[in-house]
């Protein structure tokens, strides 16, 4: 009697992963008999279950039943395993009985029979009746279908583990590709550079053990890069594997092609069919697409062989190698193409309908991926139409297409990726110049913001101008005003602060009576920025909260994160850092439920500054990678920029100077090319940021060389309070990036404070950032960082100073810069501000800050400083809670 009797090529190499799954058969051989490894082709099930007879502590035999096709050939194949002659052959009706006999004989041994798929029909005929008969035998079965019998234990097998960000050598897929990788080149070494390509190409082979031993055969000629340049065409590249494999298994294509081979022609069409949802889908999906009269009946035996996959949540879904053969079948399976058709009609309509329901509702993944396939299919069907005047211009056809695209573009907008909008958009308007206006003027829209966030400010500005003029043209005022209200944007980002006011004030006439909640919350806070960038922190307060009242009754989370957020830069510019953290915080939640990957990017970057004004910079420099990573899909070209310096100003500070001047090189190349002033003022920040780094490393030996870093810093510093213009404004004053930059940099300057501030005039009022610090003529140093009441009362005389000399502040405005947003009687407002402004002339400020009629100034004569070093004995980084 023999010991075992397993397969020696499959132990020649060693064994990957699956130590979960080989636990898993062994708990469930204490409960059952029969075990059957389930999967599709490749996924490893014949490996496992070689591995695990090696391991059997008694006698095991293996059995491939690949080449049989009948009753008879498998009752001979078990046979001759057995080393056993059947009596009266093996077309005997009596075959099984016997061999079941021979089975009960043989004691308790493990019977491993692999293959099983083309004979399942017979499982009742073999393996349910040897389970009768030989009591102490147990089966464990690899097969791509189930067997379904009573007492059957499933162990179906996924993809290997693919590899996370921390547990990439911990990846099955990762450790099944260097071990096959090494055996075709053994100078093949894991480094830093090709580990991110690595995971990149496992992925895309989507762990599955067969794709990935086949691409490494590849990878002598190819490279990695290579392979996964060409997985396109993954069918034709994975192949050329092992002579000694067996034939179903040589290539990828084959182990497919097996598999397709076994279905009946009803389930290779659902199979076909079910190839044109390119991610998950739900039943509901299917059912309006595929053809099939029963369409769970044919769902479940796609999945009982293997062929579908269960994603979660109640989806299914193909591999892409499974994807890929299907496309080969398409054509001769429905030429008349009837499933493409039923599948874009459900899903463009579905996306219309979804959008009319909810428009500021994320989509969800299925819905999105399949209306975007839909109008690839719809708008390809249309440029291969006749051209000229048989070409269906403004027909249904194009017109639901145009409709579907506006109605997805926000979602694509928000979570990328970017090129995949910008050639949909161009493609609809290539195809649909004489759209109704009411199509034309917003599809011209949403190729203006696309343009916008690409950088493409003229592009932009122009494709809004055509919206404009064929929405007044047609008196499509609501249009209009969204369109004029998507310039202000464009000219806000630019800093053309009038031309932006202007847009704001026409759309917001254009709007008048139509009752349009959501198109005015959003012109509020359109407006309440441009007054936070013109430095109205009271008034742009003001109207963040009504827009945050508007946009709240209209139910539009997305706009009220946006406002929250901006609230959040404007209580950190002021000095109020708890509170700024909360903002941003509650706007991060809002903008994650909104789905709007590009401000959820956006947001993490302001919590990544915060943290670093702070000096958590683990915290911040966590925050921007996060902010880093999720625009990079995006195509937003100036936050990415402004991501990469914040990044570079944290990993200074934290002494990573190589990496920190990688990311300002990017950076700089971006603004370069981009035009950006505003972008570039702040990346030439950043670089100050590094050179501090670097001199605080030569301080000790090369101190010329330091001071030398340092005074260019300082330069720096000058620049972003230069005016480009005589009389115009300087960058500091444009751009709450800049202040932020110019804050950090002085924050590092701190041990240089007392330096910096013999510079400084002794009879000049010296304001350090937001007021936190200053010094009255004359006077010490005075902190107000923990006196927010003070300092923001101060703050708002100093603006109204440097804004309108000679001008005060009455009571009532400056009760809306102390207590912001808190409803007070007038008289005890009047006497906490007396108490207050009583505070202020006892701190040195008694022959500067007078009384008019009805509220306070500085005096006009009075020289005001601004001082961006750290105060001498003060930790300017902390921030009044």
């Amino acid at each position: 009697m023999r010991g075992s009797d397993i397969p020696s090529l499959e132990l020649l190499t060693p064994f990957v992963g699956r130590g979960a799954d080989l636990e898993r058969i062994g708990v469930l051989f204490r409960e059952r008999r029969l075990i059957t490894l389930w999967g599709p082709a490749g996924i490893g099930k014949t490996r496992l279950a070689v591995e695990y007879a090696s391991r059997f502590a008694g006698e095991s035999l293996f059995v491939d039943l690949s080449s049989a096709r009948c009753l008879g050939t498998v009752c001979e194949t078990v046979a001759s395993a057995l080393d056993v002659v059947l009596p009266g052959g093996r077309e005997s009706d009596q075959a099984p009985v016997r061999l079941g006999r021979v089975l009960a004989a043989r004691g308790p041994i493990l019977l491993v029979l692999d293959n099983f798929e083309r004979i399942a029909h017979l499982a009742v005929e073999t393996v349910g009746r040897w389970l009768r008969e030989a009591p102490e035998v147990r089966f464990l079965l690899g097969s791509r279908e189930r067997l379904r019998l009573r007492g059957e234990g499933i162990l179906e097998l996924g993809p290997l583990s693919l590899p996370a960000d921390a547990a990439f050598a911990a990846s099955e897929a990762v450790q099944l590709f260097l071990l096959k990788a090494r055996a075709e080149d053994d100078a093949f070494e894991l480094t830093d550079e090709n580990a991110p390509r690595i995971a990149e190409l496992v992925q895309k082979l989507e762990g599955i053990p067969l794709a990935i031993e086949l691409a490494a055969v590849r990878l002598p000629l190819l490279g990695v890069d290579g392979l996964i340049s060409r997985l396109g065409k993954r069918l034709d590249v994975l192949c050329g594997g092992f002579r000694d494999a067996e034939p179903r298994q040589a290539t990828l294509r084959t182990a497919l092609e097996w598999s397709w081979d076994l279905l009946t022609e009803e389930d290779q069409r659902a199979l076909v069919e079910c190839s044109l949802f390119p991610g998950a889908f739900s039943f509901s999906s299917a059912e309006a697409v595929l053809s099939a009269k029963d369409v769970l009946s044919r769902l479940e035996s796609l999945r009982g062989k293997s062929l579908l996959r269960v994603l979660g949540t109640g989806k299914l879904g193909l591999f892409e190698c499974v994807r890929e053969l299907l496309d080969e079948h398409y054509a001769q399976i429905d030429p008349e193409l009837h499933a493409e058709a039923r599948h874009t009609a459900h899903f463009l309509t579905l996306a219309l309908g979804r959008h009319e329901q909810s428009p500021d509702e994320p989509l969800d993944a299925e819905l999105r991926d399949n209306v975007v396939a839909a109008l690839k299919r719809e708008l390809g069907r249309l440029e291969r139409s006749p051209s000229g005047e048989h070409r269906p211009r403004a027909g249904p056809a194009p017109e639901r297409a145009v409709r579907a695209l506006l109605a997805i573009e926000p979602a694509l907008a928000r979570r990328g990726p970017a090129d995949l909008l910008l050639e949909l958009l161009e493609r609809a308007l290539h195809l649909a110049p004489d759209l109704p206006p009411a199509l034309g003027a917003p599809l011209f829209a949403a190729r203006g913001r696309a343009a916008q966030v690409r950088g493409h400010v003229d592009e932009a500005r122009s494709r809004f101008d055509q919206g404009i003029e064929l929405a007044e043209a047609s008196g499509l005022f609501a249009i209009q005003a969204a369109i004029v209200t998507d310039l202000g944007v464009l000219h806000h980002e630019q800093r053309e602060l009038s031309e932006a006011r202007a847009c704001y004030d026409l759309a917001m006439s254009r709007l008048a009576g139509q009752g349009d909640r959501r198109a005015e919350g959003r012109l509020l806070a359109n407006l309440g920025a441009l007054l936070h960038d013109l430095r109205q922190y009271e008034a742009a307060r003001e109207r963040y909260q009504d827009a945050l009242r508007v946009l709240g009754d209209a139910g539009v989370v997305r706009l009220q994160g946006i406002v929250q957020v901006n609230l959040g830069v404007l209580e950190q510019e002021q000095g109020d850092l708890g509170t700024a953290l909360v903002h941003y915080e509650f706007g991060l939640r809002l903008l994650e439920r909104a789905g709007d990957r590009r401000l959820e990017a956006i947001a993490l970057g302001n919590l990544g500054t915060l943290q670093h004004e702070r000096s958590q910079l683990a915290s911040a420099r966590g925050y921007h990678e996060r902010a880093l990573l999720a625009l990079r899909t995006t195509g937003d070209v100036r936050s990415e920029t402004l991501a990469r310096g914040r990044l570079a100003m944290v990993l200074a500070a934290l002494g990573d100077l190589t990496t920190s001047r990688g990311l300002l090189a990017e950076a700089e190349l971006a603004v370069t090319s981009g035009g950006d002033a505003l972008a570039a003022a702040f990346v030439d920040l950043a670089w100050g940021a590094a050179e501090l780094c670097a001199a605080e490393a030569l301080e000790a030996n090369e101190p010329q060389e330091a001071r030398a870093l340092l005074q260019r810093v300082r330069q720096r510093m000058e620049r972003a309070h230069r005016a480009s213009a005589p009389g115009g404004p300087s960058p500091a004053e444009l751009s709450d990036d800049v202040r932020i930059g110019l804050r950090i940099l002085s924050a590092a300057l701190g041990r240089l404070s007392a330096e910096a501030a013999e510079e400084l005039s002794a009879d000049a009022l010296v304001i350090a950032p937001s007021a936190g610090c200053y010094r009255p003529p004359g006077g010490e140093w005075e902190d107000l960082r923990q006196h927010p009441v003070l300092r923001r009362i101060l703050f708002a005389l100093v603006e109204q100073r440097r804004a309108r000399p000679g001008v005060g502040l009455s009571l009532e405005e400056i009760q809306r810069a102390a207590w912001p947003g808190e409803r007070i009687r007038t008289d005890a407002a009047a006497n906490r501000i007396y108490v207050a402004v009583s505070k202020l002339r006892r701190r040195g400020l008694r022959d500067f800050l007078r009384s008019q009629d009805d509220g306070y100034a500085l005096d006009p004569n009075l020289e005001v400083q601004r001082f961006d070093g750290a105060t001498p004995g003060a930790n300017p980084t902390e921030g009044a809670s």
